[in-house]
Formats: structure tokens, sequence, C-alpha cells
């Protein structure tokens, strides 16, 4: 964004999460520790590589299964609950 002449931009990145199943190193482990490092960082303030200790907005992808959405299996697997309400894994939302 700098180079086109857009300074001081803040960071916000808008969808980020990892599937639970049906895709390739799809897993609850692996979402587990990609989701905890991505709320570590938010919370602690880490920021990026550019900006370090700069605080930027995340909003995670996703709260539930989508059961019923189109496309790729995988798609549907981004939950922290699925589809019923059955916590997947254990997230945690503080700095901890």
């Amino acid at each position: 964004m700098e180079r086109e002449g857009f300074q001081g931009i803040r960071v916000v990145v808008a969808e980020t999460g990892w599937p639970t199943a049906c895709g390739e190193a799809a897993g609850v482990d692996n979402a587990l520790t990609y989701n905890d490092n991505v709320v570590r960082r938010a919370v602690n303030g880490v920021g990026t590589p550019k900006r370090p200790k700069e605080e930027m907005e995340v909003y995670m992808f996703d709260l539930f299964d989508e059961n019923e959405r189109g496309g790729d299996e995988y798609q549907k697997h981004f939950g922290i609950f699925s589809s019923a309400g059955v916590k997947l894994y254990d997230l945690r939302f503080n700095s901890n």
C-alpha cells in the first residue's frame, strides 16, 4: 500500500482460519495451533514484521462449521464448533 502512496494504513485481517477436516493438512490439531497463534499475536499486540507491536483487528473464520455451504468439502469445516454446537477444540481468547 505504501508503494502505491497510501501511508499508515491500519492492518485488518478480515478473515482467517484453518479447516478441521477434509483438506490437505486439515485437522483439529493444526486448526488449534494456527488459530491459537493468530489470537495470541492479536491479543498481545505483536503486529506484523513490517509494523511490530502495532495492534491489528482480526476476524476469525468461522465460529461454527457450515454443513450446508457449497464448494469444496473442506470449506464446511472452519468452525471452532461443529454445526451441532459441539466444541471441536479449546481456543482461548486471552493473553494466557
